[in-house]
């Protein structure tokens, strides 16, 4: 779920942990020092995914998600403020060449606060050429607005985004644009395995009958030879009475909402 205009500063980030839902995580970008803005993405911890700085931009707020994918694939989400710097198609491609060469698949979403629907206007078609010189398709083509506007978008390549529509969840003045883009996901679970004896009190008295009836230096000489010895009667006394048995096991990784900045407050407290 891409969401735009938080509004949410630091300390939101608990609103965001009780919007989501159970095995959900989140990232989210906020606007210092100013009113509005703010940008968040909530995910399943079924993926892996890691926030990436593609630099600074002074004409629109974004959040970079980079997932492990069969291919490689980052999706933004961006928020342009309706009086954004004349700069922005500057820096939109700017970040667009950036992350085009480094990825295989992306997809661009937000709240451009750009008409596209209307041909007479010079900034959306500004943009739609930009968009059709990286090789890149604008995929909503209803309004997202209730003036009737279209300024929500989806950007991918060709044939990237399916079933896409436009729903009014009647919270905003901005409608909800929904659509599917299939991949297959990388486990987010890091997985490792224990080795463990289950010595008991039986064990223990088996141990200590069997290793009292066993000549654990074998006769040998020198000290090296003594020890090797030792230690492999030892073993096979260990194998036959508690035999080493393996765990699998797995969890999901740290939530990445706890970051340095995070940590550092935490250990204040």
């Amino acid at each position: 779920m891409f969401l735009v205009e938080t509004w949410l500063k630091e300390e939101g980030a608990a609103t965001l942990i009780e919007t989501c839902p159970p095995n959900y995580k989140f990232y989210q970008s906020i606007r210092d020092n100013k009113r509005g803005g703010g940008i968040a993405v909530i995910f399943s911890d079924k993926l892996s995914c890691n926030e990436i700085n593609l630099g600074t931009f002074t004409s629109f707020e974004y959040l970079a998600i980079k997932v492990k994918t069969d291919h490689s694939l980052l999706l933004i989400t961006l928020y342009r403020p309706p009086k954004s710097s004349p700069t922005f198609l500057s820096d939109f491609s700017t970040l667009v060449s950036a992350v085009l060469t480094n990825y295989d698949r992306i997809i661009i979403t937000g709240d451009f606060n750009i008409h596209v629907n209307k041909s007479g206007d010079s900034n959306g078609k500004d943009l739609l050429n930009t968009l059709d010189g990286f090789g890149l398709h604008q995929y909503v083509t209803e309004a997202t607005h209730q003036l009737g506007n279209t300024l929500d978008l989806a950007i991918s390549q060709p044939a990237n985004i399916n079933n896409i529509s436009v729903s009014d969840i009647a919270i905003s003045d901005h409608y909800c644009v929904l659509f599917e883009f299939p991949f297959t996901i990388h486990s987010n679970r890091e997985t490792g395995a224990t080795h463990k004896r289950c010595i008991n009190e039986s064990a223990q008295q088996k141990i200590t009958e069997l290793i009292s009836s066993r000549d654990l230096l074998n006769g040998h000489k020198s000290l090296d030879e003594m020890v090797a010895g030792f230690n492999s009667n030892l073993k096979e006394i260990l194998d036959e009475v508690a035999p080493l048995k393996t765990k699998h096991s797995s969890r999901v990784k740290t939530s990445p909402w706890i970051n340095e900045s995070v940590r550092e407050k935490n250990k204040a407290m």
